[in-house]
């Protein structure tokens, strides 16, 4: 005889890893409770991986937007000396690894940040712990954007490569990196397959953890989203 009591279906880390690009409503459904911890760290640990086996398809990415920043510093009059470049160029390659290491901690803290600043705005019941595992799991689509990039750098001539926009499945590929400013540059980056979903993704989780509607959810997602792209192109606007 049922006592009324319902049971959250169990699953592992990875399965909600996994299913949530696809199911986001259900994995949130049942993880509401849960801790950021081991999605983070697993998360990390698979970005890593990803990160170091498909460097050498990147990396022609890495040199051409190391490039299209010496010379943007040129055009600037402030050319970087020859010795300086050499070590900045290699700097760069370290980063990218270092982009795979603290891609998801930092974006658990800063968008979890923002997730949680837009929840407030729709009035989502969700606690900044909550907005931090919201924010880890809608990262998956930008762990995965790694494996396309080193796709296309599988399959691309490496000297036709500009920038890093010319990997972008968005806005940012169909201008030309080197006349166009970097603050609209930036701001094109941030239009993509991979970012509008995952926009969609913190958007669910906000409206199944917070506990209300969709479009409440869609509407603090997407403030959180403008948040974190006016972050991204301040910088450019003041350089």
């Amino acid at each position: 005889m049922s006592d009324g009591t319902v049971t959250t279906p169990k699953s592992s880390v990875l399965e909600d890893l996994l299913e949530v690009m696809w199911a986001p409503a259900k994995v949130f459904d049942r993880s509401r409770a849960k801790g950021v911890g081991m999605y983070m760290a697993v998360l990390t640990l698979i970005s890593l991986v990803i990160v170091l086996a498909t460097k050498g398809l990147i990396q022609p990415y890495i040199d051409a937007n190391f490039y299209l920043q010496m010379q943007q510093m040129a055009a600037k009059g402030t050319p970087m000396p020859a010795e300086a470049a050499a070590a900045a160029q290699k700097f760069a390659g370290y980063g990218f690894l270092a982009t795979g290491v603290m891609m998801v901690p930092l974006g658990a803290v800063l968008t979890g940040f923002l997730v949680w600043i837009g929840g407030k705005v729709a009035s989502a019941n969700c606690s900044y712990g909550q907005a931090m595992l919201i924010a880890t799991l809608a990262s998956v689509p930008k762990v995965l954007s790694f494996i396309v990039t080193a796709a296309q750098g599988a399959l691309v001539d490496p000297q036709s490569i500009r920038s890093f926009s010319d990997a972008a499945l968005g806005a940012a590929r169909f201008v030309d990196p080197v006349s166009t400013s970097p603050a609209l540059t930036a701001l094109l980056s941030n239009i993509d397959v991979f970012n509008i979903w995952q926009l969609v993704i913190m958007a669910i989780g906000l409206s199944v953890v917070g506990r209300v509607e969709r479009s409440a959810g869609f509407i603090g997602a997407f403030v959180g989203w403008a948040l974190g792209v006016a972050i991204t192109v301040l910088p450019a606007l003041a350089a």
